[in-house]
């Protein structure tokens, strides 16, 4: 055993000693999670957007996956487990078939961002934001303004509170709060 495993595995039995019980989360209430976990990814590719605009993969990664967590949340928030999936254009066909819905910009903007995020539309490469390519391939394409995309998160997200059950309305109204404290930060 290496020593890299045999630390993973002293580490992983210390993790074990907390024995607390599993139970599950109703889907409507990890809605809420995705939710939050959304917005959090959107704020930090906010503050990447305006103290370090340079930093355009990080952000375009961050903004991905906070797309990503909103259209989850809307898949949680009918009682439907979300896919493991990171296709932002299959998960956008998946939350539509539940009624959820964006107009055409927004949704021609998360193509290009998916094109970044998932799979390159010329190459089929997928995730080169996060790892390099074994061969030569161009790079770059049309880039969402961010601001489109705090736009769009917040819609879905919106969309998502619509439908859980009321019992959770009032949680989902925290997000808006949540947002805002954060953006102290950006």
């Amino acid at each position: 055993m290496s020593k890299i495993e045999k630390a993973q595995s002293n580490i992983k039995k210390l993790y074990e000693l907390i024995n607390e019980p599993s139970f599950p989360i109703p889907k409507e209430m990890q809605a809420l999670h995705w939710a939050y976990i959304a917005v959090e990814f959107l704020t930090a590719a906010s503050i990447l957007d305006k103290k370090e605009p340079h930093f355009i993969n990080p952000k375009l990664q961050l903004t991905g996956h906070a797309i990503e967590c909103s259209m989850k949340a809307c898949i949680a928030s009918v009682a439907v487990k979300p896919p493991d999936k990171h296709d932002l254009v299959q998960l956008y066909k998946v939350i539509e078939k539940h009624g959820f819905h964006l107009d055409d910009r927004s949704q021609a903007l998360i193509v290009h961002l998916n094109h970044h995020y998932y799979q390159d539309l010329g190459t089929g490469t997928k995730f080169k934001l996060r790892y390099p390519t074994e061969t030569s391939e161009r790079s770059g394409g049309s880039i969402p303004p961010h601001s489109d995309m705090v736009v769009i998160s917040n819609t879905l997200i919106e969309q998502a509170a619509s439908r859980v059950p009321d019992i959770l309305d009032e949680m989902f109204r925290t997000i808006p709060k949540y947002r805002a404290n954060l953006a102290k930060f950006a």
